[in-house]
């Protein structure tokens, strides 16, 4: 039951509105509880989806993200190599940072394969559009340069 305003009547005090009483159908009801779901539903997935930032630069170590943490701060000429090759086969690449990893995303290893074998697990500066998403922190990479 709710109480809505009808309408305007003039009286010799002015202005006054009529207020009715009126009760929504079951249908109404039924409507307004799916409207509230779906704003509901709506909502949570605008959380869960990435939220996008500006362009952003960073320095830290380029590596293979699978063997981002086991490699050390100084890896062996063996394991580098490995980095390069799981990279070359489609594995995810990654800038490791003081903050943690952030994954790169699109087909920069791709289309880079000779910077790829060159700067692996060396310190690079970064440039791209950061996001997050699902929990990881990701790089639409649009430049990798050696860091000075």
């Amino acid at each position: 039951m709710r109480v809505r305003r009808v309408g305007p009547l003039d009286s010799l005090a002015g202005a006054m509105y009529c207020y009715a009483l009126t009760v929504d159908s079951q249908e109404e009801t039924a409507m307004k509880k799916w409207a509230v779901l779906a704003g509901a539903g709506l909502c949570a997935v605008a959380l869960t989806t990435a939220v996008m930032t500006a362009d952003e630069t960073m320095t830290g170590r380029l590596v293979e993200a699978g063997c981002a943490t086991m490699a050390g701060d100084n890896p062996s000429p063996e394991h580098v190599a490995c980095m390069v090759r799981c990279a070359q086969a489609g594995e995810a690449i990654g800038i490791l940072t003081d903050s943690g990893l952030y994954k790169i995303t699109g087909d920069w290893a791709a289309s880079h394969p000779d910077d790829l074998a060159a700067l692996m697990a060396k310190q690079v500066r970064a440039t791209g559009e950061t996001s997050e998403a699902g929990g990881e922190r990701l790089l639409a990479a649009t430049k990798i340069e050696p860091a000075d």
